[in-house]
């Protein structure tokens, strides 16, 4: 008698599955814009890759080839008087050839590990692209956006890593 009996409501699964709280007007459903685009932005990068590795292999465009400089030192002539005094120093003069030796032959050995990175990044990403297509199919677009844009993303970084890799050797060069 006191006891109020709860009645529990059910509320239909599209009221909060939709998001539609989060857009307005027209935002709310995909348009023939978005699924263009959204198409567009895989095969764009599926024909810049074919064309990049065209050229690459057609030696019109090469990576992995980085012009040294040697350093040109003077030699004096030698002269066969022997002083009565020798100077000798304690202390060894930096003169900066085996730092500059170093980092070269560790940038050289690394070379190969980062063209390796790059050459797998595309099916890396293009099966991570697919795995978030699936996300669709269950019905959980918003984890499939998610999934595909970081994975485009972390695609496109990955390419773009020897231009980075470039620009920093360049500013230590001018360091």
């Amino acid at each position: 008698m006191f006891k109020k009996r709860i009645k529990p409501e059910v509320v239909p699964v599209n009221e909060y599955t939709d998001y539609s709280d989060r857009f307005e007007g027209d935002e709310k459903y995909a348009t023939l814009k978005h699924v263009a685009i959204a198409a567009a932005v895989p095969s764009t990068v599926a024909i810049g890759t074919g064309l990049f590795m065209f050229n690459k292999f057609n030696d019109t465009y090469s990576s992995t080839v980085i012009p040294v400089a040697a350093p040109q030192q003077v030699m004096e002539p030698v002269v066969a008087q022997m002083p009565s005094t020798i100077p000798v120093s304690t202390i060894a003069q930096p003169t900066g050839i085996i730092a500059e030796k170093s980092l070269e032959i560790l940038a050289t050995a690394l070379d190969p590990l980062v063209q390796i990175l790059v050459a797998i990044s595309f099916p890396i990403a293009s099966v991570i692209m697919v795995g978030g297509c699936f996300f669709f199919m269950l019905g959980n677009s918003e984890r499939a956006w998610n999934t595909i844009m970081n994975a485009g993303l972390g695609y496109v970084l990955i390419q773009m890593s020897p231009l980075f890799l470039q620009i920093l050797r360049t500013i230590g060069d001018a360091i």
